[in-house]
């Protein structure tokens, strides 16, 4: 069977996510963390991606990108993952294949761009590893109110009308994300996400796949509500 074409737009935001094979660890290590990040950083510069936010779980990392350019993403995980892949085995002292087949991607509605940023950096608290996102050592979440800066993140536009500081634009991220999300947005999300389709409105499905809507939707019950910029969603 022919692998499923990626839905790349430069410019638009991507949730990506990879997995170890067979869901085995990928960081047994503060270290292995750390290289890891140091090689996204610079793959990502080298490929031109703008790297929003990350999370890193044992056997897994999501991250929420936007490539400049349509061989941007890809480019920069394939970098990345033979990197650390050598790394990981030599290590390790092990050989063959770390990670669990492609990474999944899925394109996101510039309107559902904050709540997609919250459903990654929740993703510790999610799966029962913290108690509260800030307890995460290994989440962009730190660095988005002010605890732990990461300047080589860069911050979308959608998080720049949190606030007209960066004080207020950070307590309005922490009160955002401590609010958490409906069960339903994380399911669509998670959907979307290992079915490498977008997660956008259809009104945004509309304006970006106008030729291809059929391959690109996948129809839920209900949608998410547009998000106030101050943190309400109406």
């Amino acid at each position: 069977m022919a692998r499923q074409a990626r839905t790349v737009i430069p410019g638009q935001a991507m949730h990506v996510m990879v997995r170890g094979n067979n869901r085995e660890v990928l960081f047994f290590d503060d270290a292995d963390r750390k290289i890891y990040l140091d090689w996204l950083r610079e793959a990502a510069k080298q490929f031109a991606c703008s790297v929003h936010a990350f999370a890193m779980m044992p056997n897994h990392v999501h991250l929420l990108v936007t490539p400049a350019y349509a061989n941007s993403l890809s480019k920069t995980m394939q970098s990345l993952g033979r990197r650390y892949a050598q790394y990981f085995n030599q290590k390790h002292h092990r050989s063959g294949t770390i990670w669990e087949g492609r990474y999944r991607s899925s394109l996101i509605d510039p309107e559902y761009f904050l709540r997609c940023q919250r459903y990654i950096e929740l993703n510790p608290v999610r799966a029962g590893f913290e108690s509260s996102p800030q307890d995460s050592s290994w989440t962009s979440f730190a660095s988005h109110i002010g605890d732990k800066l990461e300047p080589w993140l860069v911050d979308h536009e959608s998080f720049w009308k949190l606030g007209n500081t960066p004080f207020e634009r950070q307590m309005s991220w922490s009160s955002f994300v401590k609010d958490g999300a409906p069960h339903w947005e994380d399911r669509q999300i998670t959907d979307a996400l290992l079915r490498s389709k977008p997660w956008v409105s259809e009104l945004c499905a509309k304006k970006l796949f106008k030729h291809d809507l059929g391959q690109t939707l996948i129809r839920h019950r209900g949608r998410p509500r547009k998000l106030n910029p101050l943190n309400s969603a109406s």
